[in-house]
């Protein structure tokens, strides 16, 4: 069967599932916003469509549907869900709070609905958390939890004397969260609904509002988390980049089962076999004279969708001033457009744009102006630069040589650390240090200078202003000169935008430079060599020319014919894609990488302005849209894709020489 009767027919809810209204009040809506809901779990994947989990949250495939039950459009609901994140956070950090977080959720919300506002739901639970909410899954329909007693209902509790006062963590300084039922004040019972929440006499479990006898219930949103609905986005950016190259997409998965939700837009121009939807149109005019053809197209909506990512990145960290540290290509999804009638190819409809927020969390230095960005996922990713993750501790000794008050109230100390551990910080790299003084215990950050120092194993310091109370100043400057032993002390890494730097240009060789006979690592291996290679000072573009020319060895690892998943030729593929134009899109690539190339944007992954998180960006930007406009040339108006010019040509040059 093809899809398009499924297309004419409208989005229909499939077989199986129902969309179970995420709310009391939307329940009683004409027009609901729902969660797609599994009657039967998958033995994968359960009841619900997770989508995707971030640091803070869990992203579910929903719709908006009307009364009748017809789905106007597919949506992700994001829950907010602290679910093992103290475990993700170092240790020595000011420790992450319920406040901050829901700040940053905040944030993101404003920052999706001003770049995109179409994209966006407003709820209102964006900003204030909704009721706690399970699903009956006999009935199909949400549960908001009422006390079997009182008949009240629970409520995320954020009286932060209430919590205090039954030996709780107070909300705004903690990460644990607990319900309560307000009605009944002080005489409320507690439960606690985040990991290994410290309970008191007032606390309850959390099986007494979730276990019921007459019903089977699985949680939505126990915890009364924020929400935030957006638009659903069915094809990922890779699944797109490979649609492009050749492969078949395999629709939306859950579990075991393939869902077709959201494909409207490729529903129309594609067939369905096995399970998997084949392109049968899409491509303007050069995807009809065969791989030849689709190969400069294929190119050209490459980059296009590169452009999209890129460009989908600089406006969420100008908006929001802080970096991802997590972005791959699931970051971004596709969507397409929805109308089949349009008079553009649905290929050429596609726009890339932003679907995670990255697991950055910005935290202040205490007692100064400064302000770092943590990267609060450590897990080791191709996308991410291993030195960006470095982190050493240890204990030294620490001589204060004087303390200046600056500008504000401010005060700097200048001072040396001694140490047997090997340290390596960068350029902009800070180290927490920890003096224990008669007044207490003060937390310094500095910055280190190897070469002023004057022995090995030493490094001066150089403390970032900070506002001291005058006890603390008045023990540092009684401690000058006096040698501190085992001070202990971790490196802060400054990270900043250059990290999603580098993931975009390895996000941009997975898209232009993998098919089946080349792994990413490899391609990655490659561009860099050739970085390394073409390293000296002057035009990248004809550096790399050079190198082509002087070793074999690239045109097989590096050249046009790793665009797509057709059997073709090096060479052949050079007789399409210009090789000016090809060396163009690799210098785009190498300079995305930091420190690799002399004139790379960014020194290293600190390197980036404050209030300018956004810049490093734009030579990429500029560099595509360049490449753009030279593809799309090549596409419209080159005569030797022009079928017409050249059968007339064809005719006229039989029989004839050609000198």
């Amino acid at each position: 069967m093809t899809l398009r009767a499924k297309h004419d027919a409208g989005p229909q809810v499939p077989q199986g599932y129902s969309v179970v209204p995420i709310s009391g009040d939307q329940a009683a809506s004409s027009l609901r916003i729902g969660v797609l809901v599994r009657r039967e779990p998958d033995a994968v994947a359960g009841h619900l469509v997770v989508l995707r989990d971030t640091i803070d949250a869990q992203a579910l495939l929903g719709a908006v549907t009307d009364i009748s039950g017809r789905v106007h459009r597919w949506v992700e609901i994001w829950i907010q869900c602290l679910d093992g994140l103290p475990l993700a956070i170092p240790a020595f950090t000011q420790p992450l709070t319920n406040d901050l977080l829901d700040r940053r959720w905040r944030e993101q919300f404003e920052s999706f609905q001003q770049l995109d506002p179409s994209s966006v739901i407003v709820t209102g639970w964006e900003t204030s958390h909704p009721k706690p909410t399970l699903i009956d899954l006999d009935a199909m329909q949400p549960i908001h939890p009422h006390d079997a007693q009182s008949d009240h209902p629970w409520e995320l509790c954020t009286d932060e004397a209430l919590l205090e006062s039954k030996q709780l963590p107070r909300y705004s300084t903690s990460l644990h969260r607990y319900l309560y039922l307000a009605a009944l004040g002080e005489a409320s019972p507690f439960i606690p609904v985040t990991a290994e929440a410290p309970t008191s006499e007032a606390c309850k479990p959390m099986a007494d509002i979730t276990d019921t006898a007459d019903a089977k219930v699985i949680a939505l949103n126990r915890a009364g988390g924020l929400m935030m609905v957006r638009s659903f986005s069915p094809i990922g950016f890779e699944a797109f980049a490979d649609l492009l190259g050749g492969r078949q997409w395999q629709g939306v998965q859950h579990g075991r089962t393939t869902l077709e939700v959201g494909i409207d837009g490729l529903a129309s121009n594609a067939s369905r076999d096995d399970g998997e939807h084949r392109i049968t149109d899409g491509w303007l005019f050069l995807g009809g004279m065969g791989r030849r053809g689709r190969l400069i197209e294929t190119l050209h909506l490459k980059l296009r969708l590169l452009a999209d990512a890129i460009s989908a990145v600089r406006d969420f960290a100008q908006q929001t001033q802080r970096p991802f540290f997590s972005l791959t290509p699931d970051s971004f999804g596709v969507g397409l457009g929805q109308d089949p009638g349009c008079a553009l190819p649905f290929l050429w409809t596609a726009k890339a744009s932003l679907v995670e927020p990255g697991s950055a969390i910005t935290l202040p230095i205490q007692t100064s102006e400064y302000q770092y960005h943590l990267p609060a996922d450590q897990a080791t990713s191709v996308y991410h630069p291993n030195s960006a993750s470095r982190r050493v501790q240890g204990k030294g000794s620490v001589r204060i040589r004087k303390i200046i008050e600056t500008q504000g109230g401010l005060f700097k100390l200048e001072g040396t650390l001694t140490t047997q551990d090997q340290l390596e910080p960068a350029r902009s790299d800070l180290i927490w240090l920890r003096l224990n003084l008669a007044d207490g215990r003060v937390n310094l950050y500095a910055h280190l200078d190897r070469e002023s120092a004057m022995a090995a194993g030493e490094w001066r310091l150089h403390t970032v202003g900070q506002s001291l109370p005058e006890q603390a100043r008045q023990a540092l400057t009684s401690a000058e000169g006096v040698l501190m032993a085992d001070v202990p002390f971790e490196t802060v890494p400054m990270l900043s935008s250059p990290c999603d730097l580098y993931a975009l240009g390895v996000t941009a060789v997975r898209t232009l430079l993998v098919d089946d006979d080349t792994k990413l690592s490899v391609a990655l291996d490659e561009v860099l060599s050739l970085g390394q290679r073409c390293g000296g000072e002057g035009d990248l573009t004809a550096q790399i020319s050079t190198a082509f020319a002087q070793d074999d060895r690239w045109i097989g690892s590096l050249g046009p014919h790793r665009l797509g998943f057709d059997s073709i030729e090096p060479g052949e593929a050079f007789d399409v894609v210009p090789p000016q134009l090809w060396w163009g899109v690799l210098a785009m690539i190498v300079r995305a990488f930091p420190g690799v190339v002399p004139r790379c944007p960014c020194r290293d992954f600190s390197d980036a302005g404050q209030g300018g998180l956004h810049q490093v960006f734009e030579p990429m930007i500029g560099d595509l849209e360049s490449l753009l406009l030279r593809t799309r040339s090549l596409i419209v108006i080159d005569w030797k894709f022009n079928r017409e010019v050249h059968a007339v040509l064809r005719r006229h040059m039989v029989g004839q020489e050609i000198s």
